[in-house]
């Protein structure tokens, strides 16, 4: 049998070589045509000019892109953060129940509380949404902090001692040392001041000096940065990096920073000669993102060695994931390397890619997906045409172009610098009449309105993001809509927000804790100590897995926890019914119920459930008494039943008593009842004689001044009888004394005659 041939170890010169190229690969997909998409979805973002505006007209531009990534960002960062764990680890055998619960708590503490979970989530689902995908990059640091530590009146071996006592080399503040005035020493066994031989108290110098102690840690830092720096082989096929051939990052770093990462042979030179990838053509993007001018006033850094501080001289470094057979046994093995433009700093086997990527919108079979800006860019491109012709127009009506009478030769017949004064109220020297006459330009602002709630239409379509979602839709108050058919449509208008949501899961979120689980269990990880739940709590990651069941809480947003909230206490209520049936102890655990409201608590947004429950684990159960003897259990049930007997005397007892008093009180209540009756028909008979009596004097008060009024007008007809009979007799008294006076007349007459 032929003997297998050894292939040649892959030496540091041809790795260099085979990084170059696939870096050069990379790069001129990463820096030509992602670079141009990326750099047109960000000026859309903040609304840069397109380049075709023209002085003297509108150059608005509508904020579309930006308005609909500020509106997504709000749902997508409450899925993930409302929730008190964005990944569970299920346990895929029994014994790891307790390892992946703290395997949950521990990560979802270093993501959002060693790290600022939060910011890292919105840094990236934001460039994912604005410029294609996101990166983001886990990884183990030691960290070195300095501290003082400041020592008063202590003598020379109290300073041994506090050196000794430091976990690393420490050493004395410069300039720190000042000796005081010192002290008698004092005899260790009697306490008293040591004399010398002239009887002399023996005085020991003090001293003040402050200590500088360094600490080192190791932490687990997740950020994220710039996908323009993200070098992906330009053909890989998924956005899951875990199989890719080549994944690069550039950082720009300072000469300071690879001291702190511990390579210690580089050269400012060396550093400063690590140019960036692409010979720098990512400079516009960095400008439109960091400038309010798109650039004007972006200051790049100069380039060499920095002649003030070496240690500020900057570079880039390469931090490289790569499939290359190093050890020449014809397996491809995944190698970490941190490198300079040509040179390899460190080159080291590693388990896993620590890079996500992602993109909002995948296309399948490509790494890099589609932007929600991409999605938008047209419609604001055409919105921002529509609203500068209404502008435009609105500044044609009201300021209309002026038509000028002109006369043979073209010389105005009006004056011209007048007419290029359009102040409000202005003069316009004519010298004939109507020789300035305006041309009317209609409004058609009205007609461009449809058209542009056209395009919001097309932009709810694309993108999700509706009207339900920025404030109360009027029509949601009309009394034909149900609140069902509300919900609804407000859930319908989420769908693409929540397709989202599952892919930034998949493809980041999950990848993220999967890695630092992956770092936590390496077997060099200090003991975690944090609080939970109410009460402070240490985990040791060496005694979990590396690789757990993730489940990713996707879909926890504000509609969908009132929808969980409701199901849960349905759940909880039907626990409740089970648990009072005879099938309680077998159905239903003091857990589950437990668990049913700690759930309620944290959709709710309360994190510490313990400040509200206890979990019955943790109770404290009272514990059972012995058992006695059985000579001693049946004197218990005879002393119990001559008990039962006493007491069932006394009970019937106090029953008779009970009863003949009950007795006793409803004759008594009874008598009152009777007596109450008579009194109260003594009452009402008394009340009816009043009543009788006051009417009968009321009719006789009537009847009297009756009889008073008839008599007062008897009288009166009585005197206008008398007052008529006396008229009439006086009447008859003149008739006939005029008669007789008549008689004597003709008596006398008769006479004379």
């Amino acid at each position: 049998m032929a003997e297998k041939a050894v292939k040649p170890r892959l030496d540091d010169d041809r790795l260099l070589s085979m990084l170059q190229e696939l870096e050069t690969d990379s790069s001129q997909y990463t820096f030509g045509t992602l670079r141009a998409q990326r750099d047109r979805a960000v000026k859309g973002y903040f609304q840069r000019p397109y380049g075709n505006e023209e002085d003297g007209w509108s150059q608005l531009v509508t904020s579309d892109i930006q308005d609909t990534i500020e509106w997504i960002l709000p749902e997508l960062l409450d899925i993930f953060v409302s929730s008190q764990d964005a990944v569970v680890f299920d346990p895929s055998r029994e014994a790891d129940a307790d390892g992946a619960e703290q395997a949950t708590d521990a990560c979802n503490y270093v993501f959002y509380k060693q790290n600022n979970g939060m910011l890292v989530l919105y840094t990236a689902f934001k460039d994912a949404l604005m410029v294609k995908n996101s990166a983001i990059h886990w990884r183990a640091e030691t960290k070195r902090t300095k501290t003082c530590v400041p020592l008063r009146n202590v003598t020379a071996e109290e300073m041994a001692f506090a050196l000794a006592e430091g976990e690393t080399e420490d050493d004395f503040e410069k300039d720190s040392l000042q000796q005081v005035e010192p002290t008698p020493m004092l005899d260790p066994i009697t306490g008293q001041p040591m004399l010398d031989e002239l009887g002399q108290p023996v005085m020991e110098p003090r001293y003040n000096v402050k200590i500088r102690r360094v600490e080192e840690r190791k932490t687990i830092k997740v950020e994220a940065f710039e996908p323009e720096t993200l070098l992906i082989k330009r053909d890989w096929t998924s956005p899951m990096l875990d199989d890719c051939p080549y994944v690069a990052r550039i950082m720009e770093v300072s000469l300071s920073d690879l001291r702190e990462m511990g390579f210690d042979d580089v050269t400012a030179d060396e550093l400063a000669g690590s140019d960036e990838p692409g010979n720098g053509i990512e400079d516009s993007i960095r400008r439109e993102r960091t400038s309010e001018t798109g650039g004007d006033l972006f200051l790049d850094d100069e380039q060499g060695v920095n002649a003030d501080d070496e240690s500020q001289t900057k570079g880039y470094l390469r931090i490289e994931w790569v499939l290359a057979d190093k050890d020449g046994d014809g397996i491809a093995e995944r190698l970490e390397i941190y490198r300079l433009n040509d040179k390899i700093l460190s080159c080291e086997e590693c388990a896993q890619v620590p890079i996500a990527t992602g993109s909002p919108i995948l296309v399948q079979h490509r790494w890099d997906g589609m932007s929600v800006a991409e999605t938008v860019a047209d419609l604001q491109l055409l919105r921002t045409e529509l609203m500068r012709g209404v502008v435009n127009n609105a500044y044609l009506a009201n300021n209309p172009r002026k038509t000028v009478l002109t006369d043979v030769n073209g010389a105005p017949k009006a004056n011209i610098d007048d007419l290029l004064d359009s102040r409000p109220g202005g003069i316009i020297r004519q010298y004939q009449g109507d020789a300035v006459g305006m041309e009317v330009t209609p409004f058609v602002g009205n007609q461009m309105f449809s058209m542009m709630e056209y395009i919001d239409h097309m932009r709810e379509q694309r993108t999700g993001v509706s009207k339900n979602q920025q404030g109360l839709d009027p029509n949601a108050l009309r009394p034909d809509r149900t609140a069902k058919e509300v919900v609804i449509t407000a859930n319908a208008a989420k769908q693409r927000i929540k397709l989202i949501a599952r892919i930034f899961a998949e493809t980041m979120v999950k990848p993220i804790f999967k890695g630092i689980l992956k770092l936590l269990t390496e077997g060099d990880m200090e003991k975690i100590a944090f609080r939970l739940r109410g009460s402070f709590v240490e985990l040791d990651p060496n005694e979990w897995r590396d690789s757990y069941d993730m489940t990713t809480n996707v879909g926890l947003g504000t509609g969908d926890r009132e929808q969980q909230v409701s199901v849960l206490g349905a759940i909880f209520q039907t626990q409740m019914g089970l648990a009072q049936s005879p099938l309680g102890p077998m159905l239903i655990t003091p857990k589950q119920l437990y668990n049913t409201q700690a759930k309620l608590m944290d959709l709710t947004g309360f994190k510490n459930v313990n400040d509200f429950l206890t979990d019955p684990q943790d109770a404290k159960l009272p514990e059972r008494p012995q058992e006695p003897p059985p000579y001693q259990l049946k004197v218990k049930e005879m002393e119990l039943a001559a008990e039962a007997q006493k007491f069932q005397a006394e009970a019937q007892q106090e029953f008779g008593r009970t009863r003949m008093e009950d007795e006793r009180k409803q004759r008594e209540l009874k008598a009152q009842n009777a007596i109450q009756a008579l009194n109260d028909a003594r009452d009402a008979a008394r009340a009816d004689a009043e009543l009788a009596s006051r009417e009968r004097i009321e009719l006789a008060k009537l009847q009297m001044e009756r009889e008073r009024m008839n008599h007062d007008f008897q009288m009166k007809q009585l005197d206008v009888a008398k007052a008529v009979e006396v008229a009439l007799v006086g009447s008859k008294a003149k008739i006939n004394d005029a008669a007789t006076d008549a008689s004597t007349g003709e008596i006398a007459a008769e006479v004379t005659q």
